[in-house]
C-alpha cells in the first residue's frame, strides 16, 4: 500500500533536461533496481542540473553519429494502487467485481492510461503458473530524468520463453498506452490515425512497451519535442532496459530485437531514435514529419489553426515543454510569423533539415502519411522517403485518408484502417520476426480522392505528362479577412480547406483518359497588388464533388508594393484520380481558416496564372484490391 502510494505521489526526478552526455562511461549508473515488486526504492543521483534557458538546444556528436548505446538501467518497480491492495485476487469479489472493472477501464484509450496508477492491468485468468506478467517501471535515462513506461509481454508468452519487442510512442498531449487486450476504439483509431493497438501487437507474437515522453504525465523532465538530443535518448534508455528483460528476445547483449510504430510524436520519435540508436531493427513512423519548420511555418506563414490546438492540448494535460515552446506558439498566431530563434528551435527537432538525421538511420523503413493530413502533409514522408532509398535503407510508402485531419469523402469506410494494419504487420514480420517468407509488397501505395487504392512497383511513381492550364486574363482578388475564403473545415476545424466563394478560379482541361494526379502540383504567377497582406492561398477544387482535394492549402508569399511580381513554387501533393470529362479548379484565395489572416487586407490583380498538375505514368500503376 505505501509503495503504490508512493507511486502516485513521490515527486519525478529530472524536472529539467541537462546537458547531453557525450562519453559511455558519463551515463547515469546506480545500482540496478530487482524487478521484484516489494523492493526498497533506490535512491536517485541526478546528473549536475543545468537549467535551460537557451530557447535552442544546439545539436551535439550525439545528434550526427550513433551513440554508444547505454548499459545497466535503472528501472524503479511502480504498482498500481489496486494491485498493491491485491483486490482483484480476493477470493469471488475479485473475479466477479474488481477484476471486471479494471479490465473496463483499462480498455478507454487515454481516460485509462490516466487512471492506470490507480487501476492497473485486469489481472489475467487462466494462464500457467509463472508466464510473463505486464509491469510497470520508472527507468532513470542519461541525465537522471525519470520515464515512466509499461512493459506488456506477448500474448500466450510462457515462462521461460522470448518474443520480440515492439515500442510504440504516444502522439503529443498522449500517455503510453496501456490498454493491454486493446479497446472497442482500435479500429476507428487505426482507421482515422493509422495508430495500430497494443492487443493487435501483443497477438501478433510481440511483447509491447510504451512510454509517456519527458514532460508528459507521470515522466519528469522537460518536454523537447522530439529532441534527439533528449527524446531519442530517453527511448535508447528504454531499449537497454528491454534487452535485460527475460522475456524479451535478443540479437546480442543490450540488443534486443525490436521494432518502432508509433503515429504523430510518436513517429517523430521512431526516425530520429534510429538514427542514433541503430539496434532498432525496423520503424514504422505514422504522419510523422520531416522539418517542423516545413510543416508548422511553410513558406513563412505559421499554421495558426494547428498551432493553437497543439498548445491547447498542452496545456490540457499540464504538459511542461520547454518554455520556448508557449511564446512561439502565442507570437506565431498574433503575428503569422516565427523569430528566427524559434525557427532554430524547430529546426533542432526532428530528422531533416540541418540535422539530416535521416541520412544515419539503418532500419527498414514503413511511411505511412494521411492525404488528408493538414499539419504534417505528404510532402514530409516525401523528404524522408527519398533520403532512406538514397542511402540504401529498405523503404515503403503508404498514403491513406487520414492523419491530422478528416476522411471526409470516406469516414465510415474502414479500409484504410485494413491496409494499416496488413502493412504494418508484415513489415514487422519480414524485418523484426525476421520471416524471409513474408513479402512487403510494391514500394509506393497510394490512396485517392474517391478511397480506390493502387501501387507502384517503385517510389516515387514514374511520371506521366503533365496537364497544364494556362490564363492570360487578368483578374482581381479582394483581399479581406475570412469573407468569402478557404475553411473552416466542416463548419468548424481550422485545419482543412473548403471550396471558397472570394476566388480567382483556373479550371484545369478536363481528363481526355483515366489520369492519376499524384505529387506536387507546380503553380506560377505575375500578379501585383497593394496592401498589407503577405500571402494568398492556393488550394485545387474536385469540379465534381465540390470538395478541396486532400482538404490541402497552400499559402502562396506575395509583395503587395504595386509592382509587377512572379512567384512560382509547388503546391501541397495530392493524390487524385481523373475519369474521362473530370477536372479540378486551381482556387487562389484571399484567406484560409488555417491560417491567421485577421488583418490581411488589400487587393491583387494576376495578369497570367499557369498550373502544373503531376501524373503518374499510367504504364507503372496498379489498382488494388484490399
Amino acid at each position: 500500500m505505501s509503495q503504490a502510494v508512493s507511486a502516485l505521489l513521490s515527486p519525478l526526478a529530472g524536472d529539467k533536461p541537462t546537458s547531453p552526455v557525450e562519453s559511455p562511461l558519463s551515463w547515469v549508473a546506480v545500482a540496478a533496481a530487482r524487478k521484484e515488486l516489494g523492493t526498497d526504492t533506490p535512491a536517485v543521483t541526478e546528473v549536475a542540473d543545468i537549467a535551460t534557458t537557451s530557447a535552442v538546444v544546439t545539436p551535439t556528436a550525439a545528434t550526427t553519429a550513433a551513440i554508444a548505446p547505454p548499459v545497466n538501467v535503472v528501472a524503479i518497480p511502480q504498482v498500481p494502487l489496486l494491485t498493491a491492495l491485491g483486490l482483484q485476487r480476493v477470493p469471488i469479489i475479485g473475479q466477479l467485481f474488481v477484476t471486471p472493472i479494471v479490465a473496463f477501464v483499462n480498455s478507454i484509450p487515454i481516460v485509462g492510461d490516466i487512471l492506470h496508477p490507480i487501476f492497473g492491468y485486469p489481472l489475467q485468468a487462466g494462464l500457467p503458473a509463472g508466464s510473463p506478467q505486464p509491469e510497470d517501471v520508472r527507468i532513470i535515462s542519461f541525465d537522471g530524468t525519470q520515464i515512466n513506461v509499461h512493459f506488456m509481454p506477448a500474448a500466450g508468452l510462457l515462462a521461460g520463453q522470448q518474443a520480440p519487442t515492439i515500442l510504440e510512442g504516444p502522439g503529443l498531449g498522449m500517455p503510453g498506452a496501456t490498454n493491454l487486450n486493446g479497446t472497442p476504439l482500435d479500429g476507428i483509431i487505426e482507421d482515422n490515425l493509422g495508430q495500430i493497438g497494443i492487443g493487435t501487437l501483443r497477438d501478433a507474437g510481440y511483447n509491447v512497451v510504451t512510454w509517456d515522453p519527458r514532460g508528459e504525465y507521470f515522466s519528469g523532465g522537460q518536454l523537447e519535442l522530439d529532441s534527439p538530443d533528449y527524446e531519442a535518448r530517453d527511448v535508447s534508455s528504454i531499449i537497454s532496459w528491454v534487452a535485460q528483460q527475460p522475456e524479451a528476445k535478443l540479437d546480442g547483449p543490450n540488443d534486443p530485437r525490436l521494432g518502432m510504430v508509433g503515429v504523430s510524436y510518436g513517429g517523430g520519435i521512431q526516425l530520429v531514435t534510429a538514427a542514433i540508436d541503430h539496434r532498432i531493427d525496423a520503424i514504422v513512423p505514422t504522419i510523422a514529419w520531416n522539418t517542423l519548420n516545413d510543416a508548422l511555418y511553410p513558406n513563412q506563414d505559421f499554421k495558426s489553426g494547428w498551432g493553437t490546438l497543439l498548445t491547447a492540448a498542452l496545456l490540457a494535460t499540464f504538459a511542461r515543454p520547454d518554455p520556448a515552446v508557449y511564446p512561439a506558439a502565442v507570437y506565431g498566431d498574433l503575428t503569422t510569423m516565427l523569430t528566427q530563434a524559434q525557427q532554430d528551435l524547430l529546426a533542432a527537432r526532428g530528422p531533416g533539415g540541418a540535422l539530416d538525421l535521416v541520412s544515419q538511420i539503418t532500419a527498414p523503413t514503413l511511411l505511412f502519411q494521411g492525404t488528408v493530413d493538414t499539419l504534417f502533409p505528404l510532402a514530409e514522408a516525401d523528404l524522408n522517403a527519398k533520403d532512406l532509398i538514397a542511402a540504401g535503407v529498405p523503404t515503403k510508402v503508404v498514403w491513406f485518408c487520414g492523419g491530422h485531419g478528416v476522411c471526409t469523402n470516406n469516414v465510415f469506410d474502414p479500409t484504410d484502417g485494413q491496409v494499416i494494419q496488413q502493412e504494418t504487420l508484415a513489415w514487422l514480420a519480414r524485418y523484426v520476426m525476421g520471416n524471409t517468407a513474408v513479402s512487403t509488397g510494391p514500394q509506393f501505395q497510394w490512396v485517392d480522392q474517391r478511397g480506390q487504392y493502387y501501387s507502384s512497383n517503385v517510389y516515387p511513381v514514374p511520371t506521366g505528362a503533365p496537364i497544364v492550364a494556362t490564363s492570360t486574363t487578368p483578374s482581381t482578388l479582394p483581399i479581406v479577412p475570412l469573407l468569402g475564403g478557404s475553411g473552416p473545415l466542416l463548419g468548424v476545424l481550422p485545419i482543412g480547406g473548403t471550396q471558397a466563394f472570394n476566388a480567382i478560379n483556373l479550371r484545369v482541361p478536363a481528363a481526355t483518359t483515366t489520369t492519376y494526379v499524384v505529387g506536387a502540383p507546380q503553380l506560377t504567377l505575375t500578379y501585383s497588388g497593394v496592401g498589407v497582406s503577405r500571402f494568398v492561398y492556393a488550394q485545387l477544387v474536385d469540379d465534381s464533388t465540390g470538395e478541396v482535394l486532400g482538404n490541402q492549402v497552400t499559402p502562396i508569399p506575395v509583395t503587395l508594393n504595386g509592382k509587377t511580381q512572379t512567384v512560382s513554387m509547388p503546391l501541397n501533393m495530392v493524390a487524385a484520380t481523373l475519369r474521362p470529362g473530370q477536372s479540378v479548379t486551381l482556387q487562389l484565395v484571399a484567406s484560409s481558416a488555417d491560417f491567421e489572416t485577421a488583418l490581411a487586407l488589400g487587393a491583387l490583380t494576376v495578369s497570367s496564372m499557369t498550373l502544373s498538375l503531376p501524373t503518374a505514368d499510367p504504364s507503372a500503376v496498379t489498382t488494388t484490391v484490399v
